[in-house]
């Protein structure tokens, strides 16, 4: 008998639902340990309770399925910029053109962070371009930012010095003191294979918590890249930078609340 799509649709899921019940379903979440608060090392339990390899692939995580875990704000991916205004100049070269920049304006992370960022009390004034100075889509903030889509779906994060109400840009070097300058990109060609690859397959799942225990697992309807950018236009989906000063990591995360995956949710076991 032949196999079909449908029917191996419904024999993943099927699988999947029981390494679910297996594994997780009203399993204490043991983290040997460690802070039971920490939702970085729970997500990496429950990835292997379900058996999924903790990576960094551009690919579903299970059988053509996206997995997640239910929170207030629960992550697409985390997708360095295809260039910052701090990229090395040969990799900067959309910004340096739309800019009118050139190789002799060298830009440092550090810089990027201080200049467009703001300093933390909390951690002895540590400087992060995270929180209220992370621009949202279609409205300036306080530094000066904003988030834009462009005509190739690309995304796009401009600075304006006249918008930037901070009285520290009166120090800034003369080539940062314009309106409409281009910090940080993502190309179409560069995100769409991100956000396709992941959860244009078969969808997602996502398992969700009673109490302290996972009790329900729920399937989501696959989407693309248009709609990701549809929902970041509506604000469905937020650029959440967590990028600070002295981690070389960028933190480039997009985020959605639980309403957006809930929005797309067909089946739940």
């Amino acid at each position: 008998m032949t196999t079909t799509l449908e029917d191996q649709i419904s024999n993943n899921k099927q699988q999947i639902v029981e390494i679910f019940n297996q594994n997780v379903k009203g399993h204490e979440i043991l983290l040997d340990g460690k802070n039971s608060k920490h939702c970085g090392k729970e997500g990496h339990w429950l990835e292997t309770q379900m058996g999924v390899k903790h990576n960094s692939k551009n690919e579903p995580d299970l059988y053509g399925y996206e997995m997640k875990k239910s929170s207030s704000k629960t992550t697409l991916g985390d997708f360095s910029a295809s260039e910052y205004a701090f990229s090395k100049k040969d990799k900067r070269t959309y910004i340096n053109h739309y800019n009118n920049w050139n190789d002799e304006i060298e830009f440092k992370r550090g810089d990027f962070i201080k200049i467009f960022g703001n300093p933390n009390p909390s951690k002895n004034n540590r400087y992060s371009w995270s929180g209220s100075c992370v621009p949202t889509y279609n409205t300036w903030n306080a530094n000066g930012q904003i988030l834009t889509i462009n005509e190739n779906n690309d995304i796009v994060i401009i600075y304006s010095f006249s918008n930037d109400t901070r009285t520290i840009k009166e120090n800034f070097p003369i080539f940062l003191k314009n309106d409409n300058i281009i910090i940080a990109l993502w190309k179409y060609e560069k995100m769409k294979p991100h956000i396709n690859n992941k959860f244009n397959n078969k969808g997602f799942f996502i398992c969700k918590k009673t109490g302290t225990t996972y009790e329900k697992i729920c399937f989501g309807s696959p989407f693309n890249y248009d709609y990701f950018i549809e929902c970041i236009k509506n604000k469905k989906i937020i650029f959440d930078s967590g990028m600070y000063d002295g981690n070389n990591r960028n933190y480039s995360q997009f985020r959605a609340p639980a309403s957006f995956w809930d929005e797309l949710i067909i089946e739940e076991y």
